[in-house]
């Protein structure tokens, strides 16, 4: 009995064996394909300086009103679009009227003071040359016609001052922008400087950011510098340094850099607005790194590696990756110049198959 349960394992074994022999056998007939070798070599890298920053506003612009007087229109209201030429404000005008009104009546009364005086030098002047009229009656009709010639003068300035606050009781936006706070409201009182409203023009956004003192002198200010806006995924803006501010802050050694950004013609439908936060790259020198493409990097349990070509076999290993840049990605360990990767490594690659090299090159 011991002897035919024996014998039946015996035959159990050789036939589980001989169906993974097959499977192995069948396994390691197949052949990868889809692959490309890349050879590894060094390539020049910018080494970059990543600061943080905040998207603002080169336009903002707070209005306020040159007048005093009670608010009779102010309708717009938080994050209302306005164009140039837009009607904000409106004060009541009452008060200008009565002083346009008042110098107007100032001018005409000084205007015949005026008419009158001259009058007067006229007739002294034809009654002196008889005797009539002593010399000094003439002087002083003469003294009396240029008062009031300073007097006339004094209040057709007053008109004209008063006919310009005529102007001041209506306030327009000077941009096309966004209303981005209102201070009043229709009915309560404007007072002169303070102010009613702002607006922020999106014509022209720049990336604000604070640069250390040690690489103050390391940044070219005529290079370009991408600025990276997290919130649009990531997205790159080429943009060009207006200026550094030459003082910096005493306690953090930072000075305030401004970068332009670029028109982006989607700004208008809420794409690219002040306040968004990113990084600036600048670029401060090149160096010399080793870069992996992108499509060689396989990720394994939690790590990331590429397959080495060695000969016909490929052999996984793991590597350390630095930055990326565009379709490649800095291998910082792991790997030496002159070495082969493939590309398009399916996930059935395994760590020691074999690989056709001319068939990898397809």
């Amino acid at each position: 009995m011991a002897t035919t349960r024996a014998a039946c394992l015996a035959a159990l074994f050789l036939f589980v064996s001989s169906g993974a022999g097959a499977a192995a056998a069948e396994l390691s007939s197949e052949k990868p394909t889809g692959l490309s070798a890349v050879h590894i070599e060094e390539a020049e890298v910018p080494v970059t300086y990543s600061v943080p920053g905040s998207v603002v506003s080169d336009g903002r612009i707070e209005m306020s009103s040159r007048v005093v007087g009670f608010i009779q229109q102010l309708d717009v209201r938080e994050g209302q679009k306005v164009s140039r030429g837009d009607l904000l404000v409106r004060i009541d005008p009452s008060d200008i009227a009565e002083a346009i009104r008042q110098a107007e009546a100032g001018v005409r009364a000084s205007r015949e003071d005026l008419d009158d005086a001259r009058q007067d030098v006229e007739k002294y002047s034809r009654l002196a040359v008889t005797g009539a009229v002593a010399a000094e009656t003439l002087r002083k009709a003469k003294v009396r016609v240029d008062v009031a010639q300073a007097v006339l003068d004094k209040t057709q300035a007053a008109l004209a001052a008063a006919e310009a606050q005529k102007g001041y009781a209506t306030i327009t936006s000077p941009v096309d922008g966004v209303v981005v706070s209102v201070a009043r409201r229709s009915g309560e009182m404007a007072t002169a400087g303070t102010p009613l409203l702002t607006v922020e023009s999106r014509e022209t956004l720049l990336f604000k950011a604070f640069i250390a003192e040690s690489k103050l002198a390391l940044i070219d200010p005529k290079a370009e510098v991408p600025v990276r806006i997290d919130t649009l995924k990531g997205k790159v803006f080429q943009g060009r340094i207006r200026g550094i501010v030459p003082s910096g802050d005493d306690i953090t050694r930072r000075y305030e850099i401004n970068v332009i950004l670029p028109h982006d013609p989607m700004a208008q439908d809420a794409r690219l607005v002040p306040g968004m936060f990113g990084r600036a790259n600048f670029i401060l020198d090149t160096r010399k790194a080793l870069l992996v493409p992108r499509a060689a990097i396989v990720h394994r349990g939690g790590l990331d590696g590429v397959f080495v070509l060695t000969g016909n076999v490929a052999r996984f290993r793991w590597l350390r990756l630095g930055r990326e840049f565009g379709d490649a990605v800095e291998a910082v360990a792991g790997l030496t110049v002159g070495e082969t990767v493939l590309t398009g490594a399916a996930g059935t690659l395994r760590d020691g198959a074999t690989v056709d090299i001319a068939e990898a090159g397809k």
